[in-house]
C-alpha cells in the first residue's frame, strides 16, 4: 500500500481478541463449515450486485474477478470437507462479519471507482482475514482449525492481489 512501512504511524489495534465474534463462535464450531461457505457465497453475491451498479468496464471487470475469487473458495471448500452442507442461499453477513445489506448502501453512495471498490475489498478481505486466524486459535476441533488456516492463507492471497491492483491504480495518477 501507498508509504508502505515508512508510512506507518504506529496505530495498534485495540480490544480483546473475541471482540465481534459472537455471530461467529458456536462452542465447538459444529457448523464451521456451513458459516464459512455462507459468509463466501456472501461476498460473492455483494460483489456481483456492485457489478451490476456500475457502468465502468473496468470496475465492472474487476468485481467480477473478485466473484469469482469467492466462487473459487467455495469449491476449495467442498473439495476439502466433502462432507460439509453447501448451500448458496442469500446471507446477510459477509466474511469478517459486515452485514451485506449496509456495506452494499455504502457503496451505492460512492462513486464506483477502481480505487473505491479496490478500497473496500481490502477492508473486507482484511476483515475476513482477521475473523479467520482468530477463529482458528479458537476452534476445538482439529478439522475446523485446518478450515480456518485455509480461509486466512486465501484471504491472505486475495489481499495481495488487491495491494497490487490497487498500487496500479495509484501509480496511474
Amino acid at each position: 500500500m501507498s508509504g508502505g512501512i515508512i508510512a506507518f504511524n504506529g496505530g495498534k489495534a485495540v480490544g480483546s481478541e473475541d471482540f465481534g465474534m459472537g455471530d461467529f463462535v458456536s462452542g465447538d464450531f459444529d457448523d464451521a463449515f456451513q458459516m464459512s461457505y455462507a459468509m463466501e457465497e456472501g461476498l460473492r453475491q455483494l460483489y456481483l450486485a456492485m457489478e451490476a451498479q456500475v457502468d465502468d468496464t473496468e470496475a465492472k471487470a474487476l468485481l467480477g474477478r473478485l466473484a469469482v475469487f469467492e466462487e473459487g473458495h467455495k469449491e476449495k471448500l467442498k473439495a476439502m470437507f466433502p462432507t460439509g452442507t453447501a448451500t448458496d442461499t442469500v446471507v446477510e453477513t459477509l466474511e469478517g462479519g459486515f452485514d451485506r445489506s449496509q456495506v452494499l448502501s455504502y457503496f451505492q453512495s460512492q462513486t464506483g471507482t477502481l480505487s473505491d471498490i479496490l478500497q473496500l475489498g481490502m477492508m473486507l478481505e482484511t476483515q475476513a482475514l482477521d475473523l479467520y486466524t482468530r477463529l482458528s486459535r479458537k476452534a476445538g476441533s482439529d478439522e475446523s482449525r485446518q478450515l480456518f488456516e485455509y480461509l486466512a492463507k486465501e484471504e491472505t492471497q486475495h489481499l495481495k492481489f488487491i495491494s497490487k491492483e490497487f498500487d496500479a491504480v495509484l501509480e496511474a495518477r
